[in-house]
């Protein structure tokens, strides 16, 4: 599949099938979120896989989960990001995307729909 046919057939799922991924294709989109550009090269993701229904049913006290099997949390280390040295600006932020939307690329490659939650109760 070319690449303008992958971006066109991922869109944001908000209903998943109860099946578990496979670690073969989880291995996939973890590699992906690995070899994502970051400024610097610094790499300050940190990935959280959630895969446990404990860790699910804690993730949707969070923010809607709209019954996925599992979850990535996408996090940047801003101790470790690049800082742009015009205006200061940590691109911690910018490098999570990026990392985020290589994943999502990936998985929609193998066949797995996603959704970039960013809405999360803070108190919770």
């Amino acid at each position: 599949m070319d690449f303008l046919s992958l971006a066109k057939k991922r869109y944001a799922c908000r209903k998943y099938a109860p099946a578990k991924v496979e670690q073969e294709k989880l291995d996939i989109i973890l590699e992906a979120g690995r070899v994502a550009p970051t400024g610097a090269n610094r790499q300050p993701q940190r990935l959280i896989v959630v895969r446990s229904q404990e860790g699910m049913e804690r993730l949707a006290r969070c923010t809607r989960d709209f019954g996925a099997p599992c979850a990535v949390i996408v996090c940047a280390d801003t101790g470790e990001a690049w800082t742009r040295k015009y205006d200061g600006k940590t691109i911690g932020d910018i490098d999570a995307s990026i990392v985020t939307d290589h994943m999502m690329l990936a998985a929609a490659s193998l066949g797995l729909d996603t959704l970039w939650i960013c809405m999360f109760k803070p108190e919770a």
